[in-house]
């Protein structure tokens, strides 16, 4: 399934068509997210029970895009969705797509944990808002991501990061794009179709190391410390 990507870089070519990340690395986001902020979550679903993380993540020919869907059940059509960007040559050693999907995950875990502040209510009660305004301080369009200050003496080199935010949700447009795939004969059109099996291949040895790491010492995908908010 070929989903409306939000991309920072507008490249159309069919050769950086994406290919999707495997279900269970997604759903180790997922885990993470929710295990990371769950006192910022518990405290939404007070209002909002139904409220859950869903992550999708496609890789493009030189851009990784991690996108991550705060939603709040059927009866509330509004969600937030978080996407983080970053460069990614698969020909290049270094930054490895452990790496850059890590940097990824870190920056979206950093944006959800400053509106999931249980010191900070009011930015939960934003959160919550079906308006897209209501949240301050939101990078609304593409925004690098400040250092960590935990990196700024470090030897390792920062994989950048950007991120959007706004109020799509994209689990229900997945299943609308589904629903359409299965009953609309032409839709999508031969010409969207890519063949993505060798990509794919590559994609599952790559994260292999990482799904391995989830189920042991719970460091993978990062969550090493937020930047804060972004401010403009």
């Amino acid at each position: 399934m070929t989903m409306k990507w939000e991309r920072r870089k507008n490249t159309n070519a069919p050769q950086l068509q994406p290919t999707a990340l495997p279900v269970d690395y997604l759903r180790l986001v997922e885990q993470t997210l929710t295990q990371a902020l769950e006192p910022g979550l518990n405290e939404l679903k007070k209002t909002l029970p139904v409220s859950e993380f869903t992550a999708q993540g496609g890789i493009f020919g030189d851009e990784v895009v991690l996108a991550i869907t705060l939603s709040h059940g059927a009866e509330h059509l509004a969600a937030t969705t978080l996407y983080a960007s970053a460069d990614f040559n698969p020909n290049a050693e270094k930054p490895s797509l452990e790496a850059t999907l890590s940097a990824c995950l870190d920056a979206a875990g950093s944006i959800f944990d400053f509106y999931l502040d249980v010191e900070n209510p009011e930015r939960i009660e934003q959160l919550a808002h079906h308006t897209l305004g209501a949240l301050e301080e939101a990078p609304f369009e593409w925004t690098a991501m400040p250092e960590s200050p935990a990196l700024k003496d470090s030897t390792e080199k920062r994989v950048p990061v950007w991120v959007k935010i706004d109020k799509s949700n994209l689990p229900l447009e997945t299943m609308a794009e589904k629903w359409l795939m299965e009953n609309d004969p032409d839709y999508p059109s031969k010409e969207e179709e890519t063949d993505h099996h060798e990509a794919e291949d590559f994609l599952n040895e790559r994260l292999d190391a990482i799904k391995k790491a989830g189920s042991g010492n719970g460091n993978s995908g990062g969550m090493g410390g937020g930047s804060g908010p972004i401010t403009h």
